[in-house]
This record gives C-alpha cells, structure tokens and sequence, in this order.
C-alpha cells in the first residue's frame, strides 16, 4: 500500500506512514452543517482531544511559543505538548512535543492542522528534538464535510526514529518507533478520528 497523495500532505519519501481515516453520514446537507460546526468546535479544542477517543489515546496540551499552557484557539507556531497513554508517567522527559507549522482555512469544506516533531518551546536553536520521531516526520490532522457527510483524517509522513540526541534516547526512541508506538498508534489515531466525528 502506497501512502495517500493529498494536497498539503508532504510527499513521502523515506520510513512509515499512516493514513487514518473516519466518517459520519448523516440525513442531509443541513444537518451535515450543524454537526460540521459541532466538529470544527471539537478540532480547535486541543486540550480537550483525548476526551473524545475510546481509551484516551494520549494527553494532548496546547502550548504558546514559551511552553506555557493556553486556552485558545490553535496558532501557527504554537506547540502541543502529548504524553502518550502507554508511555504515561508524569515525569517531564514523558512528554513527547511538536510544533504547529501549518494552519489551513482556505477551503470553506475543510481545516487544516500540520505538525512536526520539535525542541523544546522557545529552544528552536538549541537542543535535541524531544519528540521519538525525527523532525522529518509530518503531522497533519484534516476535517472536512461534503454534503452528507463528516470526516476527520491524520496523516503520517516519513515517521522515523529521532536519531537527533543522546545514545540512551537515540535507543528508547527506536525501541518505541518500532515495537512500542507504530502498530498500537496507528489503531489509537484511528479511535480519536472516530471520536471526533461520532455527533450522532
């Protein structure tokens, strides 16, 4: 299987991809458009994604370019900030980070979110990528409505190991690319694009 070549979706070139998925039909364009509103709400609520996947996948926390918590609407540049739920432990090095390099509202039938994995905020010249994909790898999550129907879909691009660290963490970040994280995760995003678009 090829990975899905989509208008604002990197090419993929080199390691795994995914492309994930979910949609929710409904009875008619009118009420597509009231539960598109209902989805749009839900899709720039960071903070609150994990309240809508079966099993809460992952904490996600929407950062502003300092690392500092926020409660607003996503911008470019701003940072999300995700501990995942079978690598949870409340430690700080826990907490896996990317960046938001792209928001997309141009189209009136869909929204896009892009993002990669990133230094810590406010540390962009500086440091290692604290995240267990490589800066390479791309992110992005798309809603969108046709006439009677809903959908959500994420996209992995050119997911590799973060190789940018130490030896220690160079090692773990192979270990959960390849036997922790890349088969359950693919299943996990699948449970949070069905979450989002389930407004039955």
């Amino acid at each position: 299987m090829k990975a899905k070549k989509i208008p604002g979706i990197p090419l993929q070139v080199k390691g795994q991809f995914h492309d994930t998925e979910s949609i929710q039909k409904f009875k008619n364009a009118q009420e597509t458009e009231q539960k598109y509103d209902v989805l749009k709400g839900r899709f720039f609520d960071i903070n609150k994604w994990s309240t809508y996947s079966e099993g809460s996948i992952a904490e996600f926390t929407l950062c502003d370019s300092s690392g500092k918590t926020v409660h607003r609407l996503p911008s470019i540049g701003d940072y999300i900030k995700i501990l995942l739920s079978n690598i949870k432990r409340s430690e700080k090095e826990s907490y896996q980070w990317v960046r938001i390099d792209m928001i997309d509202q141009t189209n009136p039938n869909s929204i896009m979110i892009q993002c990669r994995p990133s230094k810590l905020p406010g540390d962009q010249f500086a440091g290692n990528t604290v995240h267990f994909h490589s800066a390479g790898t791309t992110c992005t999550f798309i809603i969108s409505k046709g006439d009677d129907y809903i959908k959500m879909a994420i996209y992995g691009r050119n997911e590799k190991p973060n190789q940018n660290t130490d030896i220690i963490s160079s090692i773990k970040n192979m270990f959960i690319a390849f036997k922790g994280v890349i088969g359950p995760s693919k299943i996990q995003w699948k449970q949070l694009a069905d979450g989002m678009v389930s407004l039955k």
